[in-house]
């Protein structure tokens, strides 16, 4: 996944800007609403998740931040979340994390003739992820993917309508 040069800017303004508040950046993306950008970040932290207090301190201070730094043109809209728990990946390193997990893939480009895939995370390899299907392992570079994310799978309580 490529990055634009504004997503890297913002990025390197945000990441400093949260560590006293005790969170990290997790991921920045744009999106549109009407005639206004909207610039979501997700942010993460180590311990506990991150909560709702958490996210709107963060928003006001980088509100004031991106004001300050003339960072966006124009009108927009400023979303603060945690990635949750089917969480976008943005970068191959954030998926080690979570090898042996559920992931679902989508490539810009078909690879063997496929740009989905779903299956369990095998591993990463520098820039490479490896998606299990059943068995069958593909090999696919990062950089190759148009979204990759974590598949939340609810435990079984055995329970009929759970």
């Amino acid at each position: 996944m490529t990055r634009s040069p504004l997503l890297e800017r913002i990025a390197g303004i945000v990441a400093p800007a949260l560590e006293p508040m005790g969170v990290a950046l997790w991921g920045v993306e744009f999106a549109s609403a009407g005639s206004r950008m909207v610039v979501r970040i997700y942010i993460d932290a180590a311990e506990g998740g991150v909560s709702i207090d958490q996210c709107a301190k963060v928003s006001r201070a980088l509100g004031a931040v991106f004001d300050a730094e003339d960072v966006l043109p124009g009108a927009y809209v400023l979303e603060v979340s945690s990635p949750g728990l089917e969480r976008r990946f943005f970068s191959a390193g954030q998926m080690a994390a979570y090898v042996g997990q559920l992931v679902d893939v989508r490539l810009f480009e078909p690879q063997d003739g496929r740009r989905h895939l779903r299956g369990a995370l095998a591993g990463v390899e520098g820039e490479d992820i490896l998606v299990d299907e059943a068995g069958k392992v593909t090999r696919v570079a990062f950089g190759r993917l148009k979204g990759a994310h974590l598949v939340h799978e609810f435990p079984d309580t055995g329970i009929k309508g759970a």
